[in-house]
């Protein structure tokens, strides 16, 4: 990266604009990764950054950048509908900052999607619509739309595919294209996913906890059935073995949820009060647990859950860097093999 690049990064569009006053063809740099400055500035979400690089763009006839791929062969319109930005999506297609036809609006990345098919992925966000509707009225379609219906020769398109089938056979690639890259990802947005899967782990393994699988008994004069208790457990007293393992694991994911969201969260302000709610959680979790148990599993629960927590944060840390010393091993080793 260049020192422009860097500006573009942290969004200080004076900056920018004085660089470029000094040196106008830095504004055509790419990194090692193909990507420009207008790439970098839409990729972390600095707006003002972003105007003021289209504004030079426009300026100096340059407007062949804003359809230059990085090495996924994402144009900046795959990104900012990637990232759910509305005002960006104007600039390139509603707000006339840059010229009618100028932007390449079905441009189809090494995934084989549009920008249009990248907004239509997850349709969840405010602000989709809207979206839809700047793209939609530029003209963009989607890949498979992009398509032609009919092949007049059939031999020349076996042996020399259109660019449209080479992109839908790399529909395969799509699971790799979404998942977490460290030089395309924030740690922001990793930390605030992570976030999300904590809470999602931790209420759901929580109330299975406290509501296990076949309910309560509800009353103890049950044919068949002796020492029978009011609100035992169901599976506790008829599947011992069961119900342990169902403990366990259900209680190593509660746990692990729970450091992650300690780890997750630390150094927010009101760190101390978030610490009493997680460790008040886990007890409720623990005296619920031994609430619903007959006496015979009532010491394999306590012991669960109470070992358990500081069991499994311990054992993470510490696996963690064997883990990468062991890949580190097997790169070196086959580095060496090579």
């Amino acid at each position: 990266m260049t020192p422009f690049h860097h500006a573009a990064i942290r969004g200080r569009a004076e900056v920018i604009g004085l660089m470029l006053s000094g040196c106008p063809d830095c504004i055509e740099d790419e990194t090692e990764r193909r990507e420009n400055a207008l790439h970098l500035a839409v990729r972390n979400n600095r707006f003002e950054a972003i105007k003021k690089l289209v504004d030079w763009i426009r300026q100096m006839n340059k407007e062949y950048l804003l359809n230059m791929k990085d090495e996924q062969g994402n144009t900046v319109l795959h990104l900012a509908s990637w990232k759910k930005q509305r005002r960006v999506v104007e600039i390139f297609l509603g707000s006339g900052s840059v010229s009618t036809g100028s932007v390449e609006v079905n441009a189809i990345n090494h995934t084989g999607i549009t920008a249009l098919d990248v907004i239509l992925l997850f349709p969840s966000e405010a602000g989709d619509r809207e979206i839809v509707e700047i793209l939609r009225s530029a003209g963009a379609m989607r890949a498979r739309d992009t398509v032609p219906s009919t092949v007049t020769n059939s031999q020349t398109s076996t042996d020399n595919p259109s660019t449209s089938e080479r992109c839908w056979s790399n529909r395969d690639n799509l699971v790799e294209y979404f998942k977490f890259k460290k030089d395309r990802d924030s740690p922001s947005e990793a930390r605030g996913t992570l976030l999300v899967i904590a809470v999602l782990v931790a209420t759901a393994t929580f109330q299975v906890g406290v509501s296990p699988p076949g309910g309560l008994w509800q009353d103890t004069s049950i044919p068949d059935q002796k020492n029978i208790t009011s609100s035992q457990s169901i599976m506790a007293t008829t599947n011992t073995v069961g119900f342990m393992l169902f403990v366990f694991f259900n209680s190593v994911g509660f746990s692990m949820s729970l450091y992650m969201l300690y780890v997750l969260t630390s150094k927010f302000p009101l760190q101390f009060e978030l610490q009493i709610c997680l460790l008040a959680m886990y007890c409720t979790y623990g005296t619920a647990l031994s609430c619903i148990v007959p006496s015979n599993l009532y010491l394999y629960v306590q012991l669960t859950t109470t070992i358990l927590s500081s069991t499994m944060s311990a054992l993470a840390r510490s696996v963690r860097p064997l883990t990468r010393m062991l890949r580190k091993s097997i790169k070196d080793f086959t580095h060496r093999v090579v």
